[in-house]
């Protein structure tokens, strides 16, 4: 069972890096003014980022719900997979949300929306990291 949360932890490390790379590469692009942006008014990346966040939430709640749903009396084995599943689909979603928001700042050309939706959306999955404790072992 140790192995499998520890395989989880690689895979959640692995989300949360490329969230924290990808933040970094499209600010630091947008900061140096290699790509051309602007494409959309703030009022469109208000309204895009106000959406993924209450995604971003809408996951962690998403998670908690699916979490619960896991019984009592299933086998362990069966139990730390159905924790992997929940895990990952939550996770993707957090990724997900943080990687729209960020490509979309870029064609918006919007420096701070990079950092409040990769920052949010890393925030997000280290408040999701899998753990042996949250499984109940």
């Amino acid at each position: 069972m140790q192995d499998r949360i520890r395989s989880l932890k690689v895979v959640w490390v692995g989300m949360v890096a490329g969230t924290v790379a990808y933040t970094g590469v499209v600010y630091f692009l947008m900061s140096a003014a290699v790509v051309d942006v602007g494409a959309f008014g703030p009022e469109v990346m208000n309204l895009v980022g106000g959406v993924v966040i209450l995604q971003l939430v809408a996951s962690l709640m998403l998670r908690r719900r699916m979490l619960a749903a896991i019984p009592d009396g299933v086998p362990a084995e069966e139990r730390v997979g159905r924790y992997a599943t929940v895990s990952i689909v939550a996770l993707a979603l957090l990724e997900a949300g943080g990687l729209f928001v960020i490509t979309f700042a870029l064609v918006s050309g919007a420096a701070t929306w990079v950092l409040a939706g990769g920052g949010a959306s890393v925030v997000l999955m280290l408040i999701a990291r899998p753990s042996a404790e949250e499984l109940g072992g």
